[in-house]
């Protein structure tokens, strides 16, 4: 049962805007490795809202000398392409920031499946009061330093983890099984 969790951080509202990077990969039910990236959005891109200043603390300062997305793209899509699944949490936004820089700078799609924490969460925890990524972890007891990417990204795939075991799926197709959810396809 090999997973990887994926989140980014974005500077504003563009698609192409990531600014931060993190990946949960776990193996066998055991947090394997945790790689964290800042990002240097692409010129026109890169100017930071202050809402997300905000949320997430990171600044143009912070990412000044940081690498380009198509720098990093290797490390993050060779990961992400040996998962048996990818999840993120409301992993439109995820997929669709990692769809859109692709095309920016012309890179290839690499093919994975991928699902959704929260839509997962609300079938295997309806009653919850919500199902945001706080709440969800409040809920499994894990702490975590929220809107870091890598911080989420391991959140997110411990949350994934309680799941299964509340479920009593000794996978994750089984637990998407049992939920009636099928993984996308990117």
């Amino acid at each position: 049962m090999n997973f990887i969790s994926l989140d980014f951080e974005t500077a504003n509202h563009s698609r192409v805007s990531i600014c931060a990077a993190g990946l949960a990969v776990f193996e066998n039910g055991d947090l394997a490795e945790a790689p964290y990236w800042l990002v240097r959005p692409p010129k026109g891109h890169g100017w930071f809202h202050e809402i997300f200043i905000e949320c997430h603390g990171l600044t143009h300062l912070d990412v000044l000398d940081a690498p380009e997305f198509s720098a990093i793209s290797p490390e993050i899509l060779t990961r992400l392409t040996r998962a048996d699944l990818v999840i993120a949490h409301n992993a439109a936004f995820d997929i669709e920031h990692l769809r859109a820089t692709l095309d920016h700078f012309g890179l290839p799609r690499p093919e994975f499946d991928y699902v959704c924490t929260c839509q997962l969460a609300r079938h295997v925890w309806p009653d919850l009061p919500n199902h945001q990524l706080s709440t969800l972890t409040a809920h499994i007891g894990h702490r975590f330093n929220h809107h870091h990417a890598q911080a989420d990204a391991e959140a997110a795939g411990r949350v994934f983890l309680a799941m299964m075991k509340h479920a009593n799926a000794a996978t994750p197709h089984e637990l998407l099984k049992q939920t009636g959810l099928e993984p996308k396809r990117f």
